[in-house]
């Protein structure tokens, strides 16, 4: 037992005690916010598109233009707020102090509409290759695109847009939607439909109510917070499949690197194999603990702030921390985080004792990782098939369970499902430590090598 400990306190110390170590678990966080934040900070760092519009009809299809593109943002706004108050509650200040900013940038647009003055194409031409640039408040700019409208809803109407751009097809599928509602409208109206009973037939919506038949009465709807556990299963998932790949790569470095610097030999010189492999699992899993308790402080204390942030505001806060930290969800993931990390670890280590070079180990590797990759995919399907029949095949391959049947908790699986593959993933683990163990042993004594691997699948072949 001492040397299993010595091993694993050496093991979690080369890692722990460095800089690099730490500041990895300081760049997770940073990452997850520029995750978020950077797609935002590039949609609003996208400069002003400037367009021109040439109506040929008289007038007619631009002021249909100018009419579609303020009820889609009349639209934008009530979708805004409507969010705006599922998310903070009935709470005036914090409504109107969120939907003025989202507002504002509704209101300044990416398309601006400009007048050139001109109606030829061949004179807009040199500003729609750039070769000549307009001005904007002082400021040189490029032109976007030029818009011809010709025709009318009875004989049919033209569309010619012009622009460089050949990624960029917002403005062009905004004036599509436009002119498509104008005609839809017109040619109703034309058939005898009143204005008012057109306007009454766009206002109407149903009102769909989400309901729990296992409740009655009121308590029957079903809140976000009873939304939230099912998707915490597919985070959670996930969340176990990054974390063991990353502390099982450990592992396989390590190992290499221990035995291209012959320090794995002296280690056989004073313990045993089995003593090796266990303490190196124990160490490494101490690693993976203080990455996980590292990351759920954070996670407790954004929730704190959040909560505090919120109190104002009817957010049911506590509602939804509640379903995160739901013993249902997070014990299982507990227990599958240590069985799967068992199992890959003493894979890895194995693979590792037969390497001399990272390179020598992508061979052995790569039908691991294919493994390793197929619950990622089903995972996903899982979010909106738990019931799929290739999900609950797939819940029974033991090198899968733990990270397909997190995704499926939520959903309430039978429990012949919970017991089963529990049971089949357990026996399993046992088998592979143990021949991962085996393997370790020839590979640690250098009577065992990738080839020797490769030899055990090669049927029908001589020596």
């Amino acid at each position: 037992m001492r040397n299993i400990y010595l091993i694993a306190r050496r093991e979690f110390l080369s890692y722990v005690a460095t800089w690099g170590f730490w500041l990895s678990l300081a760049s997770v966080p940073l990452f997850m916010g520029l995750g978020f934040g950077l797609p935002m900070l590039i949609e609003n760092s996208q400069p002003t598109r400037h367009y021109v519009i040439v109506d040929e009809s008289g007038g007619q299809l631009e002021q249909a233009l100018v009419d579609g593109f303020t009820r889609a943002q009349e639209q934008q706004i009530a979708e805004i707020q409507e969010a705006v108050t599922e998310m903070v509650g009935d709470n005036p200040q914090v409504q109107q102090a969120m939907a003025s900013g989202m507002m504002q940038q509704i209101g300044d647009g990416r398309y601006q509409r400009i007048d050139l003055g001109l109606t030829d194409l061949e004179a807009l031409r040199p500003y729609l290759l750039e070769e000549q640039a307009i001005e904007i408040d002082g400021e040189e700019a490029s032109l976007f695109a030029a818009v011809f409208l010709r025709g009318s809803v009875e004989n049919g109407i033209e569309v010619d847009y012009w622009s460089k751009n050949r990624t960029d097809s917002g403005l062009r599928s905004s004036i599509s939607r436009a002119l498509e509602d104008y005609m839809q409208e017109a040619h109703l109206l034309s058939g005898g439909v009143s204005p008012g009973l057109l306007q009454a037939a766009e206002a109407l919506e149903p009102e769909v109510r989400e309901l729990n038949p296992e409740r009655s009465g009121a308590d029957a709807t079903v809140t976000d917070a009873e939304r939230i556990p099912f998707i915490m299963g597919v985070a959670v998932a996930f969340a176990l499949w990054i974390i063991i790949f990353s502390v099982v790569n450990m592992l396989l470095t390590a190992m290499i690197e221990e035995k291209g610097n012959k320090v794995l030999e002296m280690m056989m010189s004073a313990t045993r194999h089995y003593e090796i492999l266990t303490g190196k699992l124990l160490g490494v899993a101490c690693v993976s603990a203080t990455l996980l308790v590292f990351w759920m402080g954070l996670a407790l204390g954004g929730a704190t702030l959040v909560q505090q942030a919120a109190a104002s505001a009817d957010i049911p806060v506590a509602e939804i921390f509640s379903a995160l930290l739901d013993p249902g969800l997070l014990l299982p993931a507990l227990g599958y985080f240590v069985i799967g990390y068992l199992m890959y670890g003493a894979v890895f280590l194995a693979v590792g004792s037969l390497c001399d070079t990272i390179q020598d180990a992508q061979t052995l590797m790569s039908p691991i990782m294919l493994i390793m990759m197929v619950p990622l995919f089903l995972v996903m399907i899982s979010a909106d098939s738990p019931d799929s029949p290739i999900v609950a095949i797939a819940s029974w391959v033991p090198v899968w369970t733990p990270f397909i049947m997190l995704a499926r908790l939520p959903h309430d699986p039978a429990m012949i499902e919970l017991v089963g593959t529990t049971l089949v993933m357990l026996v399993t683990a046992i088998g592979v430590i143990w021949g991962a163990g085996a393997v370790f042993r020839l590979g640690s004594l250098n009577q065992a090598n990738q080839e020797t691997i490769k030899g055990w699948f090669s049927f029908g072949k001589k020596a």
